[in-house]
């Protein structure tokens, strides 16, 4: 029986050794969560430059350029359009929290166009003119790791998108749009305001909307 217990542990060692485990994962915590938001602070930053370069890019060129945020895929990257492009008036349409595809970009996707109207295939040559192909300067570049968008809301959106895609237009006038996008990881959310005027973005370290977002 004296063999037995002193090849046991005490409960004052087991309360040492639960201690110590505490004091170690005190210590472990704080420091994974500063990894986690370094990750994320490097993901907002490396996004913010390429929204300021598109942003200079497009007017040196003189050409429409816009960022493609992918927010099922957690990717972003460029394209340009052909010629100079207008929204149209009565703006985007969306339902629940992604956007939907236009009747022009529905047209482009038609096989044939033995079926359509005389109008419609008007509208088909001038969406072909004016459509946007990838551009080498931002190529698809994925947020990696656990980083992701919660969601994305510019200017010319009826709403915030949360799926889908989003579009972040640059105009060969040197102007952009106001946007808000927001990225996270875990709990952590940092938010990109991109001002319209300057391209200039800022970097906030918590959930903010831009100052012309109304929902």
């Amino acid at each position: 029986m004296a063999n037995r217990r002193d090849s046991g542990m005490t409960l004052i060692e087991i309360g040492v050794a639960l201690c110590v485990a505490g004091l170690m994962l005190a210590v472990a915590v704080p420091a994974l969560s500063a990894v986690t938001r370094a990750q994320l602070r490097q993901k907002s930053g490396q996004l913010a430059g390429t929204v300021r370069s598109l942003y200079g890019g497009a007017a040196i060129a003189g050409r429409t350029f816009r960022l493609v945020f992918d927010l099922d895929a957690n990717s972003y990257w460029s394209e340009c359009a052909k010629s100079n492009v207008r929204l149209a008036r009565e703006g985007e349409r969306a339902q629940n929290g992604a956007r939907l595809a236009t009747r022009e970009e529905e047209l482009l996707a038609e096989p044939q166009r033995e079926g359509m109207s005389e109008e419609e295939k008007e509208r088909a040559a001038l969406a072909q003119k004016s459509a946007f192909t990838a551009s080498k300067d931002v190529p698809r570049t994925e947020l990696g790791g656990s980083v992701r968008f919660t969601d994305v809301w510019v200017q010319h959106q009826p709403e915030r998108y949360s799926a889908g895609k989003s579009y972040l237009y640059f105009w060969s006038s040197g102007l952009t749009e106001e946007a808000s996008l927001h990225l996270a990881q875990g709990d952590d959310v940092f938010s990109l305001l991109v001002s319209p005027l300057t391209g200039k973005v800022k970097v906030v370290g918590d959930r903010v909307d831009a100052p012309g977002q109304k929902r």
